[in-house]
């Protein structure tokens, strides 16, 4: 996709899948600007529109952001003939997720003291490819002839609403690297307005932090006789690391060492000077490590401690190979080793103390709530403040831990209250689930009422209510009461039968039937839904598919030892099913069959069917509702006795 300036590309919509990026930015030079040194460079910035520390400007002496998220190649001299290009690899998922905005911006370098600007700058262009496809997802071609400029900004890659998005900018200043070092390092940017204003309003900024880790992007190759010519950086005077790959290991067995000027050799010199100069910077940041509190900054630090630690004891007592050094800055280093991996853990359990916290607020969110709920946050509640409590007092987040444990008290209290409610809600529902099966109907109710006053979810009261109802005649009410149950509890296959058998007791067989196998799909092994199906079916008609709902409700009630019920089950199969007749045979003299009829009439025997009544025992879901008290279980066939009655209503009609 080819952007305008301005334009801006949604990177999260538009390329879902691009989760390891190549931002590469190219240009060529007339013959006029062939002497120019133009240097290509990255700030990544915070919400305030400043970059949390120099680590987080990639460039000529920094290589590779602190985070490990943004690595840039090795910058290459300009070149006649040849275009000059620079390229950032950039991992989306390290980012930090408070980093929001990564521009890119080119200088020339003491643009004043040469006279130069980009006006012998041509065909500059900043471009996203797909590091994982090799293809290229959009680009910007810098249409504009910058006369005056010394300084462009390409691009800018930001976050918004959670979304990654690219912008192109092309924005031109009268300014060099110092310049932008100084407005997104200190807020100071008097000395660095644009050229023009069409963007700058648009263009503010964001901050980030993550592991570091080693991004596969080739690297274009150091020029020869230019190593450690490169000027200091002007960020507090940065050591020049030289290159953005982490240090190999160096092998310290004699078989590998060949001394002299082999290749094999200079190779591990190389690296073990590598190791050494990583080992001057992180004994510059140990102190920082010993103070930080950002999990990801602290593990990234941790992990680049010990792979030195580990280079610099591989490095052998040979020659040229930096053995004294190297034992210097062992002595230095292990002994940081345990603070930073002291505050990495304290960082760590504040970390999953506040992911606790946040289940903990997210699960009761919307109430009301069942007591199961409100005891599952009152327990992330408890296990957040016991990972708080925990943490070391001489580590920095422990100040920062104590004011979120006074928070985490004081949730946990509310929730707590909550707890008990619903605890006390839950006795009144099991006291009427008793007085149900008592017969106690208005006690029932009373109780069930007191406790939807109390938590007005708690879908067993409903059923219970329904129930309750029903055995009082009302059953539009008793429906109303299984409605309620199963907006809270879908599952609920009581509810469902329950409301089956009201919805019949209404002249509505359809809905019955439907209610029926609700029940049955929630919970397979209801064989008194089978057994009702069953009978409406036969009622209905359709004989074939009553008779297999007898069946498999003799089947499970067969295998749960209710033989009552199995008896009822293989009774109705008899009453239901269409007696086989027997065969007729012709007396073709007479013209008269066995049975005395004409030849050739067919035979219809009635159906008889039994009245039949049977107490039924549910094997489903009851209307108990978990508490501390033991409440026997009791179903809408058990409790109502007008069920019993309507079964045998039922069988007389048919």
């Amino acid at each position: 996709m080819q952007l305008s300036k301005g334009e801006r590309f949604n990177i999260s919509k538009e390329a879902p899948g691009l989760k390891k990026m190549a931002i590469g930015l190219g240009w060529q030079v007339t013959e006029a600007g062939q002497s120019y040194e133009i240097d290509a460079s990255a700030f990544m910035l915070g919400a305030d529109g400043k970059t949390p520390n120099d680590k987080y400007v990639i460039f000529y002496n920094n290589l590779q952001s602190c985070d490990g998220s943004v690595l840039q190649s090795i910058p290459e001299k300009n070149k006649r003939s040849q275009d000059n290009k620079t390229i950032y690899g950039i991992i989306l998922d390290k980012i930090n997720p408070e980093s929001e905005e990564i521009t890119f911006v080119v200088t020339i370098h003491e643009a004043e003291k040469i006279n130069a600007n980009f006006s012998n700058i041509k065909n500059a262009f900043i471009k996203i490819s797909n590091l994982d496809t090799k293809s290229e997802v959009v680009r910007y071609e810098l249409k504009e002839n910058f006369s005056r400029e010394t300084a462009v900004e390409f691009g800018r890659l930001y976050k918004k609403n959670g979304e990654w998005r690219f912008q192109a900018v092309g924005q031109g200043y009268q300014a060099g690297l110092q310049s932008f070092v100084e407005k997104y390092y200190s807020g100071n940017s008097n000395n660095i307005a644009p050229i023009t204003n069409e963007l700058a309003a648009e263009t503010t900024a964001d901050d980030l932090q993550l592991p570091t880790r080693e991004l596969e992007v080739e690297s274009e190759p150091e020029p020869s006789g230019e190593t450690g010519t490169r000027r200091r950086s002007p960020i507090h005077n940065q050591v020049n690391s030289g290159s953005h790959k982490i240090p190999l290991a160096i092998a310290a067995s004699l078989g590998v060492l060949v001394l002299g000027t082999g290749a094999g050799a200079i190779a591990l010199m190389r690296s073990g000077n590598e190791t050494l100069k990583q080992a001057k910077i992180l004994a510059v940041e140990t102190q920082n490590g010993a103070k930080a509190t950002d999990v990801n900054l602290l593990r990234s630090f941790d992990k680049r401690l010990k792979e030195t630690i580990a280079n610099l004891e591989k490095i052998p007592n040979f020659p040229g190979f930096g053995y004294q050094q190297a034992r210097a800055d062992l002595l230095k280093l292990r002994p940081s080793l345990v603070p930073v991996q002291q505050n990495l853990q304290a960082a760590e359990s504040l970390a999953t103390a506040q992911k606790l916290a946040m289940e903990a607020a997210v699960v009761v969110q919307k109430p009301p709530h069942p007591i199961e709920v409100w005891q599952q946050s009152q327990s992330k509640w408890q296990q957040a403040i016991a990972v708080l409590e925990a943490i070391d007092s001489r580590t920095p987040v422990y100040n920062l831990a104590q004011n979120k444990l006074s928070n985490y008290r004081a949730n946990r209290a509310v929730i707590s209250q909550r707890v008990a409610i619903a605890q006390k809600a839950a006795n009144f529902s099991n006291q009427g689930s008793l007085k149900v099966q008592k017969g106690d109907v208005p006690g029932a109710i009373a109780n069930f009422t007191q406790a939807l006053v109390l938590n007005p979810n708690i879908p067993q009261a409903y059923l219970g209510l329904g129930i309750a109802t029903s055995r009082q005649g009302n059953k539009q009410q008793a429906i109303y009461n299984y409605d309620r149950a199963l907006k809270f509890n879908p599952n609920l296959a009581e509810a469902y039968f329950g409301r089956g058998q009201a919805y019949y007791e209404l002249g509505n067989k359809q809905k019955a039937i439907g209610d029926y196998e609700q029940a049955i799909r929630v919970n397979p092994n209801y064989g008194l839904a089978y057994l009702e199906r069953g009978a409406i079916r036969c009622m209905l008609g359709t004989k074939s598919q009553a008779v297999s709902d007898f069946q498999q409700a003799g089947e499970l009630f067969s295998k749960q030892g209710d033989g009552k019920n199995y008896q009822l089950a293989q009774s109705f199969i008899n009453d239901c099913q269409e007696p086989t007749a027997e065969a007729a045979i012709c007396d073709y003299r007479r013209n008269i069959d066995s049975f005395g009829r004409p030849c050739g009439r067919s035979l219809n025997a009635p159906i008889i069917i039994r009245r039949k009544s049977a107490t039924a025992t549910s094997n489903s879901e009851s209307t108990d509702v978990k508490s501390n008290s033991s409440v026997e279980k009791i179903s809408p066939a058990k409790s109502d006795s007008s069920s019993i009655r309507t079964r045998s209503r039922r069988r007389s009609k048919r």
